[in-house]
């Protein structure tokens, strides 16, 4: 698989540079493998509430955006995508309006067990959100639905804000809810008419060959007016990770890598693709490095098979 070289001459600067042949053949021998999972962290995962009902945290679409002029507009008005932090009621899926003319697919990006209690959006944590890191799809959906069983059994349910646990706050803020509804985001994602999704994508780390492969199936099967709306559970990480990914699948047959980065720096918020920002401190910084090889070489997969195809991920990379 050759390596493009097209694109403009500010694809040559250090931070947003495609990759050269060197760290290109790096890329693809190294993504051949399954990368190394984490250890996931000892105890039990506490049940959290990420954030209070009604909020839709980080929430951008490519539809009402409007590009600051001195980035490339080139295929900008065909994205149809929309990001967010977790969803936890009707209504933030039906501003999204799917009809049988423009149907949505919500795509769900999160590996932890989560839930909807109350139109509260829960999680169960370990940490670094690491509580079903090394577990395969059906064993997260396991996980998931075993817990959201048990819950439905409680006459009462309390749950703990996220940000006040992390914090190891002595009094955090605690909600007691007395015979809640409670549901999985994909029964109230399809009660709405949308589509779902759901990958199981490590927070911190970019995803997985299996998950890739279902997410370019997606891909394939949209629509012409068909609608994308990601999330994970902050809205930042994974969620624009994911949607750099459908730019790439759209336009980097004719946007330049440089182009395409800046852009997606200036829709998302937070700086999961800032090649620069450095997160030695945090621990992860093997992992962040990690991530954005793997938006690099997915570049040149996207380049070669628009819209993901012929070929998928993996067999892209078998041939490579």
């Amino acid at each position: 698989i050759p390596l493009s070289r097209g694109g403009s001459a500010s694809d040559l600067e250090p931070a947003y540079a495609q990759l050269t042949p060197e760290a290109y053949r790096h890329a693809v021998t190294k993504f051949k493998q399954a990368l190394t999972t984490p250890e996931r962290p000892t105890g039990e995962p506490v049940f959290l509430y990420d954030r209070t009902p009604g909020e839709l945290e980080n929430f951008r679409s490519s539809d009402s955006f409007i590009l600051p002029h001195h980035l490339n507009q080139k295929g900008w008005d065909t994205l149809h995508i929309s990001g967010s932090a977790s969803i936890a009621s009707l209504e933030q899926v039906q501003r999204l309006h799917p009809t049988p003319e423009s149907p949505v697919v919500v795509l769900d990006v999160r590996e932890e067990s989560h839930a909807i209690v109350g139109g509260y959006p829960c999680t169960w944590r370990l940490g670094n959100n690491w509580a079903n890191v090394g577990k395969s799809r059906n064993a997260v959906i396991a996980d998931e639905q075993s817990r959201i069983a048990a819950l439905k059994q409680q006459p009462t349910v309390e749950i703990i804000h996220r940000k006040d646990a992390k914090h190891g706050l002595e009094n955090p803020r605690k909600v007691v809810l007395k015979n809640p509804d409670i549901s999985s985001e994909e029964d109230l994602v399809k009660s709405t008419g949308a589509g779902y999704l759901r990958l199981m994508v490590t927070d911190h780390m970019g995803p997985r060959s299996e998950d890739i492969d279902l997410f370019l199936a997606m891909e394939r099967a949209l629509p012409e007016h068909g609608r994308v709306h990601i999330h994970c559970g902050v809205g930042q990480g994974r969620t624009g990770i994911f949607i750099a990914m459908h730019d790439m699948l759209k336009n980097a047959h004719h946007v330049s890598f440089h182009d395409l980065i800046e852009r997606q720096l200036a829709f998302n918020p937070g700086r999961a693709l800032d090649f620069n920002k450095d997160v030695t401190h945090e621990g992860r910084a093997n992992l962040r490095n990690d991530r954005l090889e793997f938006i690099s070489l997915f570049y040149e997969y996207a380049k070669q098979n628009p819209k993901g195809a012929p070929r998928s991920w993996s067999e892209w990379l078998a041939d490579a």
